[in-house]
């Protein structure tokens, strides 16, 4: 059952899981602008009104087609400190990295950086005008929603002794209550300055030192090296073909490899695979997931890693994963938009501080929280995914795109932590069956089995009886548990241009998700 209807559009829709940020690209678009200046208009507004999900402390990964162009994919995930060594952490005792507070602290945000490359290469508006819907939020207020008060009450409960953070989020003792106009003096004056002085300046001027100052009277070991260093990686996205689609993925550190080598397995599966083929071809995939995936200037996957043949034979020979044994630990907190215009340019973008808020950690004066996705990396020196400095950690964030040869192209993607490749395959193949439908697969129930690289899978969450049922005759020893339609199977955005070139969009009922057609 569809819960909205589709905003369509003969000129282009903005998805995200805010209405002021949905909003802000939307107006950009009809005031001349592209789909990459509607893009960092978009993410900058989500730093203000979701700043529990992303911000200016976090990172983002982006796919892009532009003028009929070939798709690029923009890796813009931090590094990690130059200070930071696993054996640091080992002499001091710590086995496992803590999740929030100063030594969750281990890379730089890529999220600016990425605006700032994005901008140079493609955008055609000034960047005081696509920031400043952020800092007029920042500056003005927005009245909060049910979902960002909760989050600030949940997140209270790990962040309310930080007191940069709790000055900020709860001034009175208490989370904004939903409708209530907030207000972030310091984050508005964050954002004047990259108005003022360009985005270069959040890594190499007057702002990163202010950052670098705040964070080292922390105790957080980052040094302007750290920031002025720090920079994007423009790449070939993953790419692989199902049922006449061309599909793309974000490439490592992202762990969105195994959707490719997920539908290359179902492709071995024959033109109609069953639900049974996909739960299976899903579990292999992640099974090499948690065996190679992280900084590819570290460790690179197998050479044939995204090719038909490994899937086939990893389909034919690997064995099922056994179950862990314990509930999954998989958490995060992430936003996903995107923007597709009635010329076939679309852009998919994902950002996030990994947790809510975060690590917690708020240099000074700046009202940003500096993201915990350090925290992923492993501690033991004999994973591939230990922490070294600069190096770049496995990442759960995932974008996607899917196009064929009529002049169909969709953007689509979603939170969700370790179960984004789930989703992407659950979104693509409703698409596939109802490409002129967005709203409805995305209201569609979902399913997953959550679990980190350090882990072994043994819950599975699923939002129908109808999967309850099917699950557990698959699986008898697992624990299968019917949650609902639940935040906790991720918060969609879909955009698309169909063939006769008319936008479709729809957005996450889960979340705050609001698609915006231009008239």
């Amino acid at each position: 059952m569809r819960t909205r209807p589709n905003a369509f559009s003969k000129r282009g829709v903005v998805s995200s899981s805010s209405i002021q940020s949905s909003l802000a690209g939307a107006r950009i678009l009809e005031s001349g602008g592209n789909i990459v200046d509607a893009a960092i208009a978009t993410s900058s507004t989500l730093c203000v009104t979701q700043n529990n999900l992303c911000g200016l402390g976090g990172d983002t990964f982006i796919l892009l087609k532009m003028n009929g162009k070939s798709v690029i994919d923009l890796n813009g995930s931090g590094r990690a400190f130059r200070s930071m060594t696993a054996e640091r952490f080992l002499e001091r005792g710590i086995n496992q990295l803590p999740p929030r507070g100063k030594d969750a602290v281990l890379t730089v945000p890529g999220l600016v950086r990425a605006w700032q490359d994005i901008h140079k290469k493609y955008a055609s508006m000034e960047v005081k005008e696509l920031l400043k819907y952020a800092y007029k939020f920042a500056r003005d207020g927005f009245p909060v929603t049910q979902n960002y008060s909760e989050s600030i009450s949940m997140s209270s409960k790990y962040l309310g002794d930080f007191k940069n953070w709790r000055s900020i989020f709860m001034k009175d003792g208490a989370a904004p209550s939903p409708g209530e106009l907030f207000k972030q003096k310091d984050l508005a004056n964050t954002f004047e300055s990259l108005i003022s002085d360009g985005l270069s300046s959040f890594y190499e001027g007057h702002l990163a030192d202010k950052i670098v100052k705040g964070l080292n009277e922390l105790d957080v070991d980052i040094s302007t090296d750290d920031m002025r260093k720090h920079e994007s990686t423009f790449q070939e996205p993953l790419r692989t073909e199902y049922n006449g689609y061309d599909i793309y993925e974000t490439a490592p550190n992202s762990q969105a490899v195994t959707v490719i080598l997920w539908f290359n397995m179902l492709e071995s599966m024959g033109v109609n695979p069953t639900f049974q083929d996909v739960i299976r071809t899903g579990h292999l995939a992640y099974s090499q997931r948690d065996k190679y995936i992280t900084d590819p200037a570290v460790q690179q996957l197998p050479q044939n890693f995204t090719s038909k043949e490994f899937a086939y034979e990893i389909s034919r020979t690997a064995s099922f994963p056994a179950a862990g044994g314990k509930i999954a630990g998989d958490k995060g907190d992430t936003t996903y938009f995107s923007i597709t215009d009635s010329e076939g340019n679309s852009i998919s973008v994902i950002q996030s501080n990994y947790m809510g808020f975060g690590s917690g950690i708020v240099p000074l004066g700046t009202g940003l929280v500096l993201q915990n996705r350090g925290s992923y990396f492993s501690l033991d020196t004999r994973h591939h995914n230990v922490l070294k400095p600069g190096k770049r950690t496995f990442h759960t964030l995932c974008a996607g795109m899917m196009e064929d040869e009529s002049g169909y192209v969709a953007s689509i993607g979603s939170m969700g932590g370790d179960i984004q490749p789930q989703l992407h395959i659950q979104l693509m193949l409703g698409l596939m069956k109802n490409k002129k439908d967005p709203q409805s697969v995305i209201d569609s129930p979902r399913w997953a089995f959550p679990y980190t690289i350090y882990e072994k899978p043994n819950t599975f969450l699923v939002e129908s009886d109808e999967y309850l049922s099917a699950i557990k005759g698959m699986f008898p020893g697992r624990d299968v548990k019917n949650i609902g339609f639940s935040s906790q199977l991720g918060h969609a955005q879909i955009t698309e241009r169909f063939e006769n070139g008319i936008v479709a969009g729809g957005s996450d009922p889960r979340g705050d998700g609001i698609s915006i057609p231009l008239e």
